[in-house]
């Protein structure tokens, strides 16, 4: 019959995993990989991979592998569960690879001082949840989060002229938004 009432669909489901800190978040995302040892950790840009795997040092077990964005899609993938370890500042690009991956949800683990979240304000999250009392270490995940990176992600992307490769979040920022 008719579906009047339903929410239209929006794509794959993402969860948000936030934290305060750059450190925090990649201890967190360690923390779930415990959990699942077939895990497979997924990274938009060459230098968050190389931030991670030089703080993870020895903590990493074998079977969880370490990828860029560009291997994971030519890739097969035969992992439990995969974690995104960063946002790409355009939304259709994740969805894009998503679909590749034929991903039926997304589990991204980012980290307040981010570039992307400093282009909206996020020192000032970051002032208010420490006076709420949450402690750089603690993980926060709601649906308004994601809606409101979502919503940052559609700003970036109406600001977007020609998209310019980087090796950094904060460099595809600088490439590629006028500020």
């Amino acid at each position: 019959m008719f579906n009047f009432f339903k929410k239209k669909a929006t794509g794959i489901p993402v969860s948000d995993k936030v934290v305060i800190e750059e450190t925090a978040k990649l201890d967190a995302i360690l923390l779930a990989c415990e959990s699942d040892k077939k895990t497979a950790i997924i990274f938009w840009f060459d230098e968050s991979l190389q931030q991670a795997t030089t703080y993870w040092g020895n903590k990493i077990a074998e079977s969880i592998s370490l990828l860029t964005a560009r291997e994971a899609a030519t890739t097969r993938l035969d992992y439990q569960s995969i974690i995104f370890a960063e946002h790409y500042p355009l939304r259709a690009k994740e969805e894009e690879l998503y679909h590749a991956l034929k991903l039926d949800k997304v589990q991204v683990y980012s980290c307040l001082r981010e570039p992307l979240f400093q282009q909206f304000g996020g020192d000032k999250i970051i002032q208010l949840m420490k006076q709420l009392g949450m402690k750089e270490d603690e993980v926060i995940e709601h649906s308004m989060i994601s809606k409101s990176i979502q919503k940052a992600q559609e700003k970036i992307a109406a600001k977007l002229t020609i998209e310019q490769s980087a090796r950094s979040q904060k460099d595809w920022l600088e490439k590629n938004i006028s500020s």
